[in-house]
């Protein structure tokens, strides 16, 4: 779990690559135990460890992951080079991303809305889904659209009501954002994505 925990802060927090990952591809992961292996391509027994695992399920999916337990790049521990982090179990163990946009504020990205993004957008499929997604999240025109009855019966039954759901999306696009309002924190997650012909 801890080295699961440093995978993500490393990558995602610190950014010690000098970037934030769009994708998993174009970086080497030398993890210690095969199960983080395992993890990463879902073929793991031990699903408690799923929720750990989920940057790389998610926004680094497509990273190289290699399993060795060679010290060689690894430096004495010594003063300065040691960093101890308290982690918050609740952050480190959450399925979505928040990013910040200029025109909806900070949205939650769930794993989910990626693979729908990636299976429903008719443009191509992207190398870099998680990017893409983002991508289009920080147009500066977004709005909120309306939608139709029908679709409100759905999300009612889906989501026990609908008035914390909102759909977004740019006046000249067909895609659609569908996200549903969080009561704790007032945030907006995004759950899914679709394309509708106006």
């Amino acid at each position: 779990m801890a080295e699961l925990v440093a995978i993500r802060y490393l990558a995602l927090d610190k950014q010690v690559f000098c970037r934030e990952p769009g994708a998993g591809a174009g970086y080497k992961l030398v993890v210690s135990k095969g199960a983080i292996k395992k993890l990463a391509l879902g073929k793991s027994t031990k699903e408690f460890a799923f929720k750990f695992a989920a940057c790389l399920t998610g926004r680094l999916k497509g990273a190289t992951i290699e399993v060795s337990q060679s010290m060689e790049f690894m430096d004495e521990p010594g003063e300065g080079n040691v960093e101890l982090l308290d982690v918050d179990k609740q952050a480190y163990t959450q399925t979505h991303d928040e990013i910040s946009t200029p025109a909806i504020g900070p949205v939650l990205v769930t794993q989910h809305a990626i693979d729908q993004y990636q299976a429903r957008i008719t443009s191509g499929d992207p190398k870099k889904p998680w990017a893409s997604l983002v991508g289009r999240l920080q147009h500066p025109e977004l709005q909120v659209q309306p939608f139709d009855e029908k679709v409100a019966r759905h999300k009612a039954r889906k989501y026990g009501r609908v008035d914390n759901v909102e759909v977004w999306g740019h006046r000249d696009s067909k895609f659609k954002y569908l996200m549903v309002i969080n009561d704790d924190n007032q945030k907006r997650v995004l759950v899914t994505v679709f394309e509708r012909n106006e």
